[in-house]
């Protein structure tokens, strides 16, 4: 499948973009990079760095959005490390360059696929929903990571940011930098919309017997993503303590990644339709089940995952990116 692919790498972005980079039948036609995990600026970077350790220059990367449609923008590099890519900070500078035209414009302009994979804040689609209003009506799958729509099994939220506004609350961290972008992009037309939220997310979990498996593959990508995904910072590391099987587990959840696994294996996942309204002033960003009141009437939320499958299908693909 065709594919374009909307991001903030960001560390799950980056392995998303090497398990697409690495399956057979995903076809990475065209990158954007919007503000989120860090500036947009570095997360243009990042992604330059993976296309071109990985011999990928012939993807071109646009950037767009740095800042959200009307908030201040909230980076995690307390998260993620100053670069956003912790586990990464080796790669050299990347010799090849985003193209000059922006994000937007090229979706609006020149997006030459049907299909939309989303994993950041959902500010460039906003964008360029409201620059061509027909935008949409090219558009036949967006798959989205975000969201949350039953309580996370972690903690037992609706989110993982605290955020603020006529009430408190959680919201997953990608709709709740921008909700007002979530919300135009689930007011379109678009009908097949996929939602793959934190509550599943935070089921499907990178430790060290996976960390083994990818190291053991050998690839310069499988073990490029072995030293991203185990720089677990503090916050996983007390998340998750009741799910290690030795001291120090790097135990951690995999988000963007289960999106691109979506798209390349969806007999892996179950799912139901539900009517989706985005908030944008209880608790902003909160995704909430509502039939009355719903932004998208037939939203397709992923409701469970064959974990041990997207395991076997995450090592497979990373063993077929050859080394440069």
């Amino acid at each position: 499948m065709n594919i374009h692919y909307d991001c903030d790498p960001g560390q799950d972005d980056a392995i998303a973009l090497l398990y697409a980079l690495g399956a057979q039948d995903i076809n990475v036609q065209s990158i954007s990079i919007v503000g989120g995990n860090i500036d947009v600026d570095q997360c243009t970077r990042n992604a330059l760095q993976l296309l071109e350790v990985t011999a990928r220059e012939d993807i071109p990367v646009y950037k767009g959005c740095a800042q959200p449609l009307v908030r201040p923008l909230i980076m995690l590099p307390h998260v993620f490390g100053p670069t956003g890519m912790a586990g990464a900070e080796h790669l050299p500078q990347p010799n090849i360059t985003a193209q000059a035209k922006n994000a937007i414009d090229f979706l609006c302009d020149d997006l030459a696929v049907n299909t939309i994979v989303a994993t950041g804040p959902l500010t460039n689609l906003a964008q360029a929903f409201q620059q061509k209003p027909t935008f949409a009506s090219g558009i036949e799958n967006l798959i989205i990571m975000g969201g949350c729509v039953r309580p996370d099994p972690v903690f037992h939220l609706l989110g993982n940011l605290a955020v603020q506004g006529l009430e408190k609350g959680y919201a997953e961290y990608n709709f709740a930098v921008d909700p007002e972008a979530a919300k135009i992009v689930f007011q379109t037309s678009i009908q097949n919309i996929v939602m793959i939220g934190l509550d599943i997310t935070r089921t499907v979990l990178f430790n060290g017997a996976l960390e083994k498996r990818l190291v053991e593959i050998g690839t310069k990508s499988s073990i490029l993503a072995a030293k991203i995904l185990a720089s677990v910072g503090e916050e996983d590391l007390l998340e998750y303590q009741d799910q290690w099987a030795y001291p120090n587990d790097p135990v951690r959840a995999i988000h963007d990644i289960v999106a691109m696994a979506y798209v390349d294996r969806p007999d892996m996942f179950e799912s139901e339709i539900l009517p989706i309204r985005i908030d944008v002033e209880g608790v902003p960003g909160q995704s909430v089940i509502d039939k009355n009141n719903s932004d998208h009437a037939s939203v397709r939320v992923v409701t469970d995952i064959d974990r041990d499958k997207f395991k076997d299908h995450l090592c497979h693909n990373l063993s077929r990116i050859q080394d440069r």
